[in-house]
């Protein structure tokens, strides 16, 4: 079992907490934090302040049995919450908001993508790599990257999907460019139908999907039909790097169908993540992860919803209070992000 603590970095307190809720995705930039804390805590909380919440367990032997969580910046203190119990709510995102909120003009050119977001990261003290960290540079060269008066986060974003590549934050609060799971991982997550499932929710959303895909750069274009959405609608892709190569672009248009067709399997499980038995299984847990995280392709067996595959884990959301600890799971296929 983990014990949940929030300590504030700033003021060097820890905080007292009545319900936490914490947001991780492979679409979103920025992990979320939504904090109740009771009034008598304002003095130890404000704007900009850095939080870190960690989960404590002694079969943790890293770490000083102190696994991090998640580290956010405020944004937000409210109070009124909830007037009977009196609460303030805290809402706060990963360091890299200042990234993204933040426009300027500037120009990078000659640089590989590692390069760049370390060149960007750095003027807001957030390090940039890639995962596993420590690593080579596998990061291809981007000939020119310009933003005149705006934040350079779109483009970033761009190029990473153009390399096949996720941008998001890591649990430090710093920023990592990841490669989509390909099932190596030695950690027992799994989830399973009469083992460790709550509640499960399938979704078949067309909302967002197109018949034809279109993605032109680099003087080639890249075409994908999908059968499965009967409409008229059309996307089209202009991408401005002139050095891109006609295989990058049929990548690009397969991955950008795949995610839109938004298959996903929503399940909550109990706790955050590994049991303490499947933590001792592992002998050793430096390195591997032991809370539920996305990016992590795990054995799927829900016969309720026919599926029994390996699915990839694309969001989680922590929810904690005095009473309840639980974890929901967003599973897609692979595919989506490829």
């Amino acid at each position: 079992m983990f014990k949940i603590i929030v300590n504030n970095l700033t003021t060097g307190k820890e905080l007292l907490w009545r319900s936490i809720k914490i947001r991780k995705s492979l679409d979103e930039i920025c992990h979320t934090l939504e904090l109740e804390i009771p009034t008598t805590e304002r003095s130890k909380v404000g704007r900009h302040n850095r939080l870190e919440v960690r989960g404590v367990n002694n079969l943790v032997k890293d770490s000083g049995g102190k696994r991090r969580v998640t580290t956010v910046l405020v944004d937000e203190v409210t109070s009124g919450a909830d007037v009977k119990k009196n609460s303030l709510m805290v809402i706060g995102r990963s360091p890299a908001r200042d990234i993204i909120d933040s426009t300027w003009s500037d120009t990078c050119s000659d640089m590989t993508l590692r390069e760049i977001t370390r060149y960007i990261g750095k003027k807001f003290n957030i390090i940039c790599d890639t995962f596993p960290p420590d690593q080579p540079d596998p990061t291809d060269p981007v000939y020119a990257l310009e933003w005149e008066n705006e934040s350079p986060w779109t483009k970033l974003i761009c190029e990473s999907d153009n390399q096949g590549y996720i941008f998001t934050s890591n649990e430090a609060g710093n920023l990592y460019l990841w490669k989509v799971d390909s099932g190596g991982r030695p950690e027992p997550f799994h989830i399973t139908e009469g083992i460790n499932v709550k509640n499960i929710k399938w979704t078949e959303n067309g909302s967002e999907q197109f018949h034809e895909y279109i993605v032109r750069g680099g003087g080639y274009e890249a075409q994908a039909i999908d059968n499965t959405c009967c409409s008229n609608r059309v996307l089209t892709i202009d991408l401005t790097d002139p050095f891109i190569t006609e295989e990058t672009l049929c990548r690009r248009v397969k991955t950008e169908m795949n995610r839109r067709r938004e298959n996903k399997t929503l399940v909550t499980v109990p706790g955050w993540g590994l049991t303490d038995e499947q933590i001792i299984s592992m002998g050793e847990t430096n390195r591997k992860e032991i809370f539920w995280v996305p990016n992590i392709l795990i054995p799927v067996r829900i016969p309720t919803l026919g599926l029994n595959a390996k699915l990839l884990i694309s969001e989680v959301e922590y929810t904690a209070n005095y009473d309840t600890v639980s974890c929901d799971i967003t599973l897609v296929n692979r595919e989506a992000y490829l």
